[in-house]
């Protein structure tokens, strides 16, 4: 009796671990750097991290997620700022999600202009996941930024990186629903689609009522004459 109570006790733990393991959101890693072609490769940098909810939970439109940035945040861009200067036009910010099973040039990477990340206030990513949760693609946005997407005069631009505000989004794609397909035509022993019918005329469609009205017609007969007056028209005097 010992034995089997606790085997059930067993195997209530592991249904409550597998289920608890389920619904545990996930931990996602989000890195950037500042890169300029003419200059060495920065290396990435931990940016901040978010927990993804269970799968069927996220919206296809988007679903806001909480962001936890980096302690190392503001050395961070104290390091970009000596490594890259924010005027030069050709700098690139880079924000990529990590995939640890996956090497960093497998990452997806969102860029924007090096030079308008001094002059925003704030930013938003979006993360596109697989419905397994795994991360696709990745969207990055910094508010605000000219409509032209120029740079700002070198005059105007700050000396160094600014930390922003980041709002972080997770998306899930919905399948499309299924087209509805029209049965495919009957096929004869050859392979040959089967001809339709031959569309019927006029009287092969009605002749029945035409037989039914006729012999209406020849039962009632023509219509009776009125009786003619027996005593003749009277003499006029």
């Amino acid at each position: 009796m010992r034995l089997l109570l606790h085997s059930l006790v067993v195997l209530w733990l592991c249904f409550v671990s597998q289920a608890y393991d389920q619904d545990a959101p996930a931990q996602l890693y989000i890195h950037h750097r500042v890169v300029h072609p003419n200059l060495p490769v920065t290396r990435w940098s931990n940016f901040g991290s978010i927990s993804i909810p269970h799968p069927p939970s996220i919206s296809p439109s988007g679903t806001p997620v909480t962001f936890t940035p980096s302690e190392t945040l503001l050395d961070d861009w104290s390091e970009f700022t000596g490594g890259v200067d924010p005027a030069l036009e050709e700098s690139l910010y880079q924000v990529a999600v990590e995939k640890p099973e996956l090497s960093e040039g497998t990452w997806p990477v969102s860029v924007m202009k090096g030079c308008l990340v001094p002059t925003s206030t704030s930013s938003s990513i979006t993360i596109h996941l697989s419905p397994s949760g795994e991360p696709l693609g990745l969207d990055y946005f910094l508010l605000p930024v000219p409509s032209n997407g120029t740079c700002p005069l070198s005059s105007q631009t700050s000396k160094s990186y600014p930390v922003h505000d980041t709002a972080v989004f997770v998306k899930i794609p919905r399948s499309p629903p299924s087209p509805g397909l029209r049965a495919p035509p009957p096929l004869t022993p050859e392979g040959v689609p089967v001809p339709p019918a031959p569309e019927k005329t006029f009287l092969q469609k009605y002749w029945v009522y035409i037989v039914i009205f006729l012999a209406v017609l020849l039962v009632s007969g023509p219509p009776e004459e009125p009786a003619a007056n027996r005593n003749g028209p009277k003499a006029t005097n």
